[in-house]
C-alpha cells in the first residue's frame, strides 16, 4: 500500500545535501540522549507562511501556548522555507541552542531525522509512527477523521439539496482519512446523499486559485455544503464560495485544521475540523525534560483535544446536540470511524447506499 504523506510533495528535495552530510559526519548508529534536561529554547520550521489559518499557523501557535506553560519564552519560528532549503534550516536552528525542534512537514522527515543523528537534539517528524529514537526522535499523527465524521453529520443536517462535496487540495494521507470520516458521518445521518469529491492537484496544498475553481466547479455540481481541506487552498475555497453567494446561491463552506472565519466577510464558514497541536506539544516538552522523549508518538484526537469541530453560530442547538453525541460515542468506543488511508479507501464510502 502506497502513502503520500502530508507535505511529502517535494519533500525529497535536498536529499544530496543530506548525502553530503553522511559523507562528512559518517554513518556511525545514534546513541541515545535522553538525560533529562531543562530546556529554555524551542523551535519550530514550517513549509509555508504562518498567516494561513492552517497547518502553519496552527502548529506555531500551538508550540507558543505550550512553551509558554512551561515558562519557556525563546521560541524561535522559521517561516516559509519550501523544501529546498530545509537541511540547512534545520541545522541552523540545531545550532542556535535549541533544545526541541519541530520539523512541521512530514517532507522534512528525512532531513530531521539526520538532523537528529548528527546533533543528538530532540526532533520531531510528522505521519510516520515508526520515526521513534530514543532521546532524539519522535513523530505526530493524527486521528483527524474523527472529526471529519463529525463534519459530515453537520453537513448532512445542513444541506437543503441533497448533495454535498469534499474538496482535497493535494494527494495525501490525512486528507483521504478526513474525506472518508466526512462520507461516514454523513452517511451515517442520510445513507442516501450524493457526495462529490474533487482534487485540486498532486500538491496543491497552497494554490489558491486552484482553491477557487475547484470549489466553483463542485458548486456547479450542486453541492450545497463543501468540506475542503487546504491550507493557503482554503483562501480560494472561501473565494469562491463567497462568490457563489453574491451571485445567490445558497453554499456552505466547512474548513480544516484553522479557523478561518476572522476573513469570512460573507458568512459562509459553517464549521472547522481544528487541529491543536497545544496539548502534544506540551506532552513532548515534559518528555524531553523528563528523559521520557523519542519512547512513543503523540497523536491528536477528540479524546486530548487535539481535534475538535468548531462551533459557529449557524450551527442549530439540535445538529450540535447530535455532534455532541456522536463525538462522546467516538470517544468511548462505541462509534467506529473507518481509517481510510488511500484514496481508493475513501472513494469506496462517498458512494450513497
Amino acid at each position: 500500500m502506497q502513502i503520500t504523506f502530508r507535505r511529502a510533495g517535494s519533500g525529497l528535495v535536498g536529499l544530496g545535501l543530506i548525502a553530503g552530510l553522511l559523507a562528512a559526519y559518517g554513518s556511525s548508529s545514534l546513541s541515545a540522549s535522553a538525560a533529562s534536561k531543562k530546556l529554555t529554547k524551542v523551535a519550530i520550521a514550517t513549509p509555508a507562511k504562518t498567516s494561513d489559518y492552517g497547518w502553519n499557523s496552527q502548529g506555531v501557535a500551538g508550540l507558543q501556548a505550550a512553551a509558554k506553560s512551561y515558562g519557556i519564552t525563546n521560541v524561535d519560528v522559521v517561516q516559509n522555507i519550501g523544501y529546498n532549503n530545509t537541511p540547512s534550516v534545520l541545522r541552523q536552528l540545531a545550532q542556535s541552542g535549541a533544545g526541541l525542534i519541530i520539523a512541521h512537514a512530514s517532507g522534512y522527515d528525512a532531513q530531521a531525522k539526520q538532523i537528529a543523528h548528527q546533533f543528538k537534539i530532540p526532533t520531531i517528524t510528522y505521519d510516520d509512527p515508526t520515526l521513534l529514537e530514543k532521546g532524539d526522535l519522535s513523530n505526530i499523527t493524527t486521528s483527524s477523521q474523527q472529526g471529519a465524521y463529525l463534519a459530515g453529520i453537520v453537513a448532512a443536517k445542513t444541506t437543503k439539496t441533497g448533495h454535498i462535496g469534499v474538496i482535497l487540495s493535494a494527494q495525501d494521507s490525512n486528507w483521504y482519512e478526513m474525506e472518508g470520516g466526512y462520507a461516514a458521518g454523513a452517511h451515517s445521518v442520510n445513507p442516501k446523499l450524493t457526495i462529490t469529491t474533487a482534487t485540486i492537484s498532486a500538491a496543491g496544498y497552497d494554490d489558491s486559485a486552484g482553491g477557487k475553481r475547484v470549489a466553483t466547479q463542485v458548486i456547479a455540481t450542486g453541492a450545497d455544503v463543501i468540506f475542503a481541506m487546504g491550507d493557503n487552498a482554503s483562501f480560494g475555497y472561501l473565494s469562491g464560495i463567497s462568490a457563489a453567494k453574491t451571485a445567490g446561491k445558497k453554499v456552505w463552506y466547512i474548513g480544516d485544521i484553522g479557523n478561518i472565519g476572522p476573513i469570512d466577510t460573507a458568512h459562509v464558514l459553517l464549521s472547522s475540523v481544528l487541529w491543536n497541536f497545544t496539548n502534544v506539544d506540551k506532552a513532548i516538552i515534559g518528555d524531553v525534560q523528563n528523559g521520557t522523549f523519542g519512547t512513543h508518538g503523540y497523536n491528536l484526537t477528540l479524546g486530548n483535544g487535539g481535534i475538535s469541530l468548531l462551533k459557529t453560530a449557524y450551527i442549530p442547538a439540535s445538529v450540535w446536540k447530535l455532534v455532541t453525541t456522536a463525538q462522546k460515542g467516538i470517544i468511548a468506543g462505541t462509534i467506529k470511524v473507518p481509517v481510510t488511508t488511500t484514496d481508493a479507501a475513501a472513494k469506496k464510502l462517498l458512494k450513497a447506499a
